[in-house]
């Protein structure tokens, strides 16, 4: 089976975005299993073991936390790669979600066995709504969800991204959604080209 990378800013909605894909499947009638992974897991263990903080401080403003060791960021995409290769299989579609600064540097650590007919969405949001989504996220405090990326690190690692240089490095189909205050209809409408593909290339 595929592998479907959910990608963009903290905040722009991949959740969303997967549980209108869940639902779009089902519609669609894809009856195989339905798994969702990211790296906030993995970051927070890092944080966790980094007592000296030498990888990771408080931040200045406010709540959240500051990575200060840029290969965090590597150590997060390997260890990613390696979590999606072990939930393999051929009755699982597997949604891995991350967020980066550099998303040509992130996906060279994953292994060709994960990016193989893999397809990736990236989730198209301007950054000060990602701001106040992610602030209205952790207020609520439910589930792996509610994590708070501080605005200093916000500013720092996801006001720019490299998004658009993807088709260029990396052999894996690349679309992009828009995901901003326009509505869930919207949305919807844009994510059924995402189901489209997955359909006629896989499930068809």
């Amino acid at each position: 089976m595929p592998n479907v990378f959910l990608i963009g800013r903290p905040g722009c909605g991949k959740s969303v975005v997967y549980r209108i894909l869940k639902e779009e499947l089902r519609e669609e009638g894809y009856e195989g299993d339905l798994k969702r992974i990211d790296d906030f897991p993995i970051l927070k263990k890092i944080f966790e073991e980094d007592t000296e903080h030498e990888r990771h401080r408080p931040a200045e403003e406010g709540e959240g936390v500051e990575v200060i060791d840029d290969t965090v960021w590597d150590d997060l995409s390997k260890s990613l790669s390696e979590q999606a290769e072990e939930l393999q299989s051929p009755d699982k579609l597997l949604f891995i979600e991350f967020s980066r600064d550099n998303y040509v540097r992130a996906f060279k650590h994953f292994s060709p066995e994960v990016l193989e007919d893999s397809i990736i969405v990236y989730i198209d949001c301007p950054f000060e709504i990602c701001w106040e989504r992610n602030v209205k996220r952790w207020e609520k405090e439910e589930g792996l969800d509610a994590h708070l990326v501080s605005k200093e690190e916000m500013r720092k690692t996801y006001a720019k991204d490299d998004h658009e240089e993807l088709p260029k490095h990396v052999d894996v189909p690349v679309l992009y959604v828009k995901n901003d205050y326009s509505g869930l209809d919207k949305l919807r409408g844009e994510l059924r080209k995402v189901v489209k593909n997955l359909k006629k290339q896989y499930f068809d």
